[in-house]
């Protein structure tokens, strides 16, 4: 077991560097670019999702979706983390080049595996015999996985260099990318249904590729001033340059961590597909997921903030004031759509679900009414972890989430109390409590050393 002291980061943003004048305005400032680029993914999903709910076959085309969409996330997890590790390790010429190679060669072994998912064996092993889709769900999820091979890669790209992007301070191009990824999705799902020749299912999977990668290009053209900046840095005189086992040793727990979340898609349709009304389950859940995705928005994107901005007691003070603010606002937020008529409208009207589906899907949504202020309380204690770097902790947590999470899936399922929509919202609700108090348990000592104005010492990870 090893202890190591670490310096918190900072940026190069001339408002960051003055912790003690880091002010609630301040931080609202850094955060809403990448707020705003949150809610503008969550709202391409309830827009692509409201594209095949117009379809034929709706209810299987959501399904299918719902299962490729979840193959992708977890085929995805391993470079989800390189936003957070280009934010904190890219720091001067060699390191953002060691970065760069370590994320192409990622990349590069994404695009195989989505191959080797799509058109191969494996995929009868993983959707039919893992997962056990209904046959007549499974035969439309393969060209799903077809059309988006390369959304895993393109993700990787565009995360990597909005990582460089929000060290230096240029988070307002980063909302402007996922405009431009919007528009693309809502505009190829758009001209796919007035063609009328796909599937309602592949037509998604198609917009959300094509969305991935015509955000991927933009943001590597506006991230050329924070890349050429980093390039110019030389590594400083008293710091050793970053190393391959460095960034390793730093990478390994969030990727770990990635992967392990991001499996409770595909572990949330396995609880789906096997408890009570499952077919009306799989189509209705990515409908519920992108709503909740909406309203959790807020919380998802203080991970960064507080991974950029944590540096003194006044900034620990400051970015608990805003989590505050986040947490009971979208709180409140989904109670008022939730517990009022706007729930069923909107299911009905917006999210184009029929009458059968909508009930399923308003019972799911009152059950997760408490996940957008977990999600603020998740990423906050998250960001002060990996602030600290004692990113193993971060692993652990995810581990005890993926624990309740399964447990209450496969004893609801088995049980058959309720609908496999309103099990997953409650499996999700109790799993990421567990992981909350886990993260604030193992966080304690580091807010402690903050709070009183000294170094963050790193604890050991426990295995």
């Amino acid at each position: 077991m090893l202890y190591w002291e670490v310096k918190l980061i900072t940026t190069g943003h001339s408002d960051q560097d003055n912790s003690a004048g880091l002010t609630t305005h301040a931080v609202l400032r850094f955060w809403l670019p990448l707020a705003a680029s949150w809610l503008l993914m969550a709202t391409e999903k309830i827009a692509v999702n409201a594209v095949i709910a117009r379809t034929a076959e709706a209810k299987l085309q959501l399904a299918a979706l719902g299962i490729a969409f979840s193959l992708a996330l977890a085929v995805e997890s391993p470079i989800i983390s390189l936003l957070t590790t280009s934010n904190a390790l890219a720091r001067d010429r060699e390191s953002f080049r060691l970065l760069h190679r370590f994320m192409l060669g990622l990349n590069a072994t994404l695009i195989v595996v989505m191959l080797l998912l799509g058109f191969t064996p494996l995929f009868d092993l993983v959707v039919v015999r893992f997962i056990g889709t209904p046959a007549e769900v499974a035969v439309k999820v393969r060209p799903v996985v077809w059309a988006m091979t390369l959304w895993p890669a393109a993700i990787g790209f565009r995360r990597f260099y909005q990582g460089v992007m929000i060290r230096y301070g240029y988070t307002r191009q980063i909302s402007y990318g996922t405009a431009v990824r919007f528009l693309t999705a809502a505009g190829v799902a758009l001209a796919g249904l007035a063609w009328g020749k796909l599937d309602g299912a592949t037509l998604g999977g198609l917009a959300l590729c094509a969305s991935a990668i015509a955000e991927s290009a933009f943001v590597a053209y506006v991230s050329w001033p924070a890349v050429q900046k980093v390039k110019r840095t030389g590594v400083p005189a008293q710091t050793t340059p970053l190393t391959l086992r460095d960034l390793l040793r730093f990478y390994t727990p969030l990727t770990l961590t990635s992967a392990i979340s991001l499996s409770t898609a595909p572990l949330i349709n396995f609880g789906l597909a096997r408890s009570p009304y499952p077919i009306e389950s799989l189509a209705v859940w990515p409908v519920v997921d992108g709503q909740l995705f909406v309203v959790r928005s807020f919380g998802l994107s203080l991970q960064e903030v507080v991974v950029a901005l944590l540096n003194s007691q006044a900034a620990l003070k400051t970015l608990r004031r805003l989590a505050t603010m986040l947490g009971l606002g979208s709180l409140a937020l989904l109670l008022s759509i939730a517990f009022t008529p706007l729930a069923p409208w909107w299911q009905h009207s917006i999210a184009g679900l029929d009458g059968e589906l909508t009930g399923f899907a308003v019972a799911a949504l009152q059950l997760a009414a408490l996940l957008p202020l977990l999600s603020v309380i998740l990423n906050m204690l998250r960001g002060i972890v990996i602030a600290g770097r004692a990113t193993g902790f971060i692993a652990q947590a995810t581990v005890v989430n993926l624990a309740a999470l399964g447990t209450v899936l496969l004893t609801g399922a088995k049980l058959g109390l309720l609908p496999g929509a309103s099990l997953a919202a409650v499996a999700m609700t109790l799993s990421q409590l567990a992981e909350s108090a886990w993260l604030w348990h193992t966080s304690r000592p580091m807010q402690q050393r903050l709070w009183e104005q000294v170094q963050i010492k790193a604890l050991p990870s426990r295995k």
